[in-house]
């Protein structure tokens, strides 16, 4: 079975791969060429799509490194199997939420800006999480992990999903049409969806304007997900903002997101961390021995949803 291999790959995993019987054919995706999906039954890739027709092909499987879906063709899908990443980068996003909430109530940047200025300056607006209420918007695998952590602060967590059924660490969990009702009582917000056409700034001009003021927003699911211009509009009530994904990316150097105080960039990196690879490899090596087994996959992708 010929499988097309566009990720990172290690020179073990190839041989454990060839293994289970299949012939490995691996390629950098910039150096992917328009012919190289032929014959191919089996892809393994980050975005492999932008150069790769991949209708009316022998494609029986894709199995993507990423856990967003949105870069998936409209066309070619058909009778292909397809399995994310879910979960794969949980760990590290759970606690870069944690870091940037910890940052906002502890002031980090502003005590950093005085030690930049060799200033000796208690900061008296430092507050605890004790209390404070945090919302994620979504409850997956990202949630989890970050509401894991946040347990020990004595935070209150809620969250939203489509079901209102809670989860392990997300106890409080409410249906998404009750978002407008919780809104203006959260103090951490922090979406954790797919994009999705429902989704597309599903974080409008008026759920900003019911946020409350000196909340903080982190944003680490997709940068379409938010509303960025009434962003902009209404960032001075916030306590912090943190933007680690963003409509345009690289963000557009004129953007006046850049130069606010209490907004905090970051370039897509919430999810970097030195165990990722070896996740990610152990899943794709996972579901690749239960395709070609003929058992059931893991993570697959429900297309019509859209995660």
């Amino acid at each position: 079975m010929k499988l097309l291999y566009t990720a990172p790959i290690s020179l073990d995993m190839e041989d454990r791969l060839k293994k289970l019987g299949y012939d490995v054919v691996f390629k950098k995706e910039k150096d992917l060429k328009a012919g190289d999906i032929e014959g191919v039954e089996v892809l393994v890739g980050l975005n492999p799509f932008t150069r790769l027709d991949i209708r009316d092909t022998r494609l029986k499987f894709i199995q993507l490194s990423t856990q967003g879906v949105n870069h998936l063709p409209q066309e070619g899908l058909e009778g292909v199997l397809v399995a994310n990443n879910r979960g794969g980068y949980a760990i590290p996003i759970g606690e870069w939420i944690v870091t940037k909430i910890l940052e906002s109530y502890k002031r980090t940047s502003n005590i950093y800006s005085l030690q930049k200025n060799h200033e000796w300056k208690k900061d008296f607006e430092i507050q605890e999480l004790t209390g404070k209420k945090v919302l994620f918007v979504g409850t997956g695998t990202i949630a989890q992990e970050a509401a894991k952590r946040l347990e020990a602060f004595g935070v209150e967590i809620y969250g939203l999903n489509r079901s209102g059924q809670p989860t392990e660490y997300i106890r409080d969990v409410r249906t998404m049409d009750q978002l407008g009702d919780l809104i203006s009582q959260i103090d951490v917000f922090v979406p954790v969806l797919p994009l999705t056409p429902a989704t597309m700034d599903l974080i409008d001009e008026s759920m900003i304007r019911s946020m409350k003021v000196g909340s903080v927003l982190i944003n680490i699911s997709r940068g379409d997900v938010v509303d960025e211009e009434a962003l902009i509009k209404e960032a001075d009530k916030f306590l912090a903002i943190h933007l680690d994904v963003l409509k345009q990316e690289p963000l557009d150097q004129d953007s006046p997101l850049w130069d606010m105080d209490n907004v905090f960039i970051s370039a897509h990196t919430s999810w970097v961390s030195e165990y990722v690879d070896g996740r990610r490899e152990d899943l794709v090596y996972e579901n690749l021995r239960r395709f070609i087994q003929g058992e059931e996959i893991l993570n697959r992708v429900d297309l019509k949803r859209g995660y």
